[in-house]
Parts: structure tokens; sequence; C-alpha cells
């Protein structure tokens, strides 16, 4: 996620997802918001979920994925 060509991919899979696809990704992000925050490419992906959160009126739910771990 802090590569300057694979924070694209991130991105994208953000934009692509399904809802419920999206909030496992989010959940898989979140615990490494702090560390992405130090990066110029990690902060996009930052800005991407922010600009998603504000648009979309985001709720995550719990923190967990699916129960068998398969997207």
């Amino acid at each position: 996620m802090k590569d300057q060509y694979a924070n694209y991919v991130v991105q994208k899979m953000i934009d692509v997802a399904e809802p419920t696809q999206r909030k496992i990704v989010m959940h898989k992000i979140r615990p490494h918001i702090q560390t992405l925050r130090k990066y110029t490419y990690g902060k996009h992906i930052l800005a991407k979920l922010e600009k998603y959160y504000m648009k979309n009126g985001v709720d995550l739910g719990p923190i967990c994925g699916p129960p068998n771990g398969i997207m």
C-alpha cells in the first residue's frame, strides 16, 4: 500500500469492489492507517477512503471479514 504503483491497485479495489467486498478491504486497511500516514502514496489511499466515507456515509459496522476469510 506504500508503493508508488501498488497504491493505485488498492485505490481501484476500493472503487470497483461490491459493497460487501469494499467493507472487507476497508477493515483490512484500518489497522495500517497510522503507518500509511507516513508515506506519500499511503496518503493517496487514505484520501480515497475519506472521500468514500464522506460521499457515501459509510458505516463499517463490526470489524470482521466473512467467516471463511474469502472475499
